[in-house]
């Protein structure tokens, strides 16, 4: 089942916000998950056999990347690029879709791709309303709502798909709380390196 942590990712948006360049770093880390998404997605489907739907979910996963990575200018900040020193969260944003593909191919190889894609759309319906909840209490001129929208409908297209597999229901179970696992050790993650910013830039 979907493990929330809405506490957690509250408490870590509210400290992100309070300082431009580690907000900056954040919204370069959704850059980069938006773009490795975009990648795997691209690279899961097949060279000719590939529906318009997949097509249409790498495009716009690629576009968020662009989108967010665009947002920069307007808290003054610059990541040219995802290297780690530009990121929150090391090693775990680093590799968090990658171990979330390998757990789904060894639970169930043949539907890894929607497996994966449903865990990671169910929390990014929970973090993104969060995080542009935070951004217009505070009048940021960063906006993300437009990427919720399109989250919401990539949901609700693997909630589509996978619904043709009712054998599925375990490993969707499985494949949820091993997000959760992770992202909880992401925000961890992504915390750690905030403090260390705050601890060199104070």
């Amino acid at each position: 089942m979907f493990i929330s942590l809405k506490q957690e990712i509250e408490d870590l948006i509210a400290c992100i916000l309070k300082n431009p360049l580690i907000h900056g770093r954040w919204l370069n880390t959704l850059s980069f998950l938006e773009h490795a998404g975009a990648c795997k997605i691209a690279a899961s489907a097949h060279p000719s056999a590939v529906r318009e739907e997949r097509l249409k979910h790498a495009a716009e996963e690629f576009r968020h990347a662009y989108y967010l990575k665009n947002q920069l200018h307007r808290i003054g900040q610059v990541c040219v690029d995802y290297r780690s020193s530009m990121l929150l969260g090391g090693w775990e944003t680093r590799h968090y879709l990658r171990r979330l593909n390998l757990f789904a191919s060894r639970e169930n190889r043949p539907l890894a791709y929607w497996l994966v894609t449903y865990a990671i759309e169910l929390r990014a319906a929970e973090l993104y309303p969060l995080y542009q909840s935070a951004l217009q209490k505070i009048s940021s001129p960063i906006r993300v709502q437009s990427i919720l929208l399109e989250e919401k409908e990539h949901l609700e297209e693997m909630e589509r798909e996978l619904s043709r597999f009712p054998d599925a229901k375990a490993s969707i179970l499985a494949m949820c709380e091993k997000e959760g696992r992770l992202c909880r050790k992401w925000i961890f993650a992504c915390n750690s390196c905030l403090n260390a910013i705050c601890k060199e830039t104070c």
